[in-house]
């Protein structure tokens, strides 16, 4: 019930057409029925095909509006979908954190820890070689075009 509360009211329909707030709305009826079906899909590594299927809707990142390399997919799951990844997604986390698996360097999807955390570091990390007169390597790399590599296939 709780991450059934926690999705986000204004995000798009999937292609089931159910809204996230239709599913808060009727969430303390449908949370005991969909506990049974993520727990036996977990259980038995099957994910349903229900839950795989996406709308893709191209979204205008920037440049020329006629260049399709200029937009990247965005995939609108059911709301079903949702709940299934956060779920996943908090019990992962939950694993990782309990059993300290994790490393300190790690700054992504970690509570309290960000980018601002990462470039805070790296920045006084900096400093104090400069400060030190030590020597300061760095690698910078550019990754705004990284998922165009990937073949969509």
């Amino acid at each position: 019930m709780c991450i059934i509360s926690s999705l986000k009211n204004e995000t798009s329909c999937g292609y089931d057409g159910l809204s996230n707030m239709m599913l808060k709305l009727c969430g303390s009826q449908i949370s005991k029925p969909l506990t049974y079906i993520y727990n036996k899909s977990l259980t038995y590594g099957i994910c349903p095909d229900c839950l795989k299927y996406a709308i893709i809707k191209p979204c205008f990142k920037n440049g020329d509006k006629s260049q399709i390399s200029n937009y990247r997919p965005i995939s609108l799951l059911s709301g079903f979908s949702n709940i299934f990844d956060l779920l996943i997604f908090h019990r992962l986390q939950h694993h990782l954190v309990s059993n300290n698996t994790l490393a300190n360097e790690r700054y992504g999807f970690r509570d309290n820890v960000s980018t601002e955390s990462a470039i805070f570091i790296h920045i006084k990390t900096i400093f104090s070689a400069w400060n030190n007169e030590e020597c300061i390597t760095g690698l910078f790399c550019d990754l705004i075009r990284t998922f165009n590599c990937d073949s969509h296939d």
